[in-house]
């Protein structure tokens, strides 16, 4: 069996992923549509596109355009990302087996529906083929909410996301820490809310607690966290780490205690979720972050709070900094959640089995009937 998938430039998140498919698979090719900006460069990111032979890259020539259409069209499975909505033409001329990769299409709001112009595109890239066999992975659990106010049927709807590297041989790391450390993680922007994360150092402060808050990421707030953490005297138990590298963020989370996952609704999935899950981190996260209805159970392996409800995200912070044993409990359900089920190698797996029969039926995890989840803005 063949399985293509076809998405932006071949990066960190997405290579676990292309490492099941092409252990699993007969062949397995990535059509890699854009060069890798420098804005991800100078985050940390890597351009993965030359390391592998799996790889194709159809904006270097007209040739290798020409060959990365007809490895479209001739595969058994083609996975559409980012990509040219011509190639999703291209290959449901044939109408075969296909996958459609998509974070939610409304973040700024359900009313972008009646625009002409997202109308149109939104018809050239999915609803005209919603009686054809095309079927999607919902990389946010918000989405099929989206689709079903577009008339697409949400029952060829999948729960899917993202699946960084994830370890399923390994321990979950253990913490001896004395002080509580808590870690944020990403860019330093208005709708990933890091101010909340101060917030909440101070709530901590204010109750006692001995803790220390890292800060990872660069972006347009961070004077404005600065002077927001020196006007609050919090200097000695905030600290701004800057961009790192995947590898090293990574480290932080095996350390920290407690990750904090603070974005509004435009959080399309957020893979530091699953990322901080495998290094055995205590959640506590948005329920408007769309990763976390597919991977965190409230109380179970992770606190969800309710997106702009203040007093619950400070409630909850509290309540697990002071207990040490709950935290110990979530981090370690987080961490079997992705060991065991959401990773790359299910995912792939269940993908392919589902190739083979299309009437089957999984419960939760990667490739389960996706739930119909509103999205409380609207």
């Amino acid at each position: 069996m063949t399985v293509t998938l076809v998405s932006g430039f071949l990066n960190h998140h997405q290579l676990s992923l292309c490492s099941a498919f092409n252990s699993q698979c007969d062949k397995f090719y990535y059509i890699a549509t854009e060069k890798i900006p420098r804005e991800r460069l100078a985050l940390g990111y890597k351009d993965s596109s030359d390391l592998y032979d799996f790889v194709l890259k159809p904006y270097e020539s007209k040739e290798a355009e020409k060959e990365a259409l007809r490895v479209i069209s001739e595969s058994d499975i083609v996975i559409f990302g980012t990509c040219p909505d011509s190639y999703i033409e291209h290959r449901m001329r044939e109408n075969k087996l296909s996958f459609l990769y998509s974070e939610r299409f409304f973040k700024k709001g359900l009313w972008r529906r009646f625009i002409p112009r997202t109308r149109k595109k939104l018809n050239s890239r999915i609803l005209k083929y919603k009686d054809k066999n095309l079927y999607v992975l919902c990389a946010s659990a918000f989405l099929p909410y989206d689709l079903s106010k577009l008339g697409f049927p949400t029952e060829k709807c999948f729960s899917w996301g993202y699946f960084p590297e994830a370890d399923s041989h390994k321990a979950r790391p253990q913490r001896h820490n004395k002080t509580v450390k808590l870690l944020w993680a990403g860019r330093l922007i208005s709708w990933k809310h890091p101010e909340d994360a101060v917030k909440g150092a101070l709530y901590l402060e204010k109750n006692g607690v001995d803790f220390t808050l890292d800060i990872l990421g660069e972006g347009e707030k961070k004077a404005e966290l600065e002077a927001m953490v020196q006007n609050l005297g919090l200097s000695s138990k905030v600290r701004f780490c800057g961009a790192m590298p995947p590898e090293k963020v990574r480290g932080k989370m095996r350390e920290a205690d407690i990750f904090l996952m603070t974005s509004d609704y435009n959080e399309g999935w957020g893979a530091v979720v699953n990322e901080a899950m495998s290094e055995g981190c205590a959640l506590l996260a948005s329920s408007a972050v769309g990763s976390v209805p597919y991977l965190i159970e409230d109380e179970v392996n992770g606190l969800v709070y309710r997106y702009a409800d203040k007093s619950d995200f400070l409630q909850k912070l509290l309540k697990l900094a002071k207990d040490k044993s709950l935290a110990e409990t979530l981090g370690e359900n987080a961490f079997l959640t992705i060991k065991d089920e959401y990773n790359a190698q299910v995912g792939a797996q269940r993908l392919l089995e589902f190739s083979q029969n299309t009437n089957l039926s999984r419960e939760r995890g990667p490739m389960s009937k996706a739930p119909v989840i509103k999205n409380r803005w609207y």
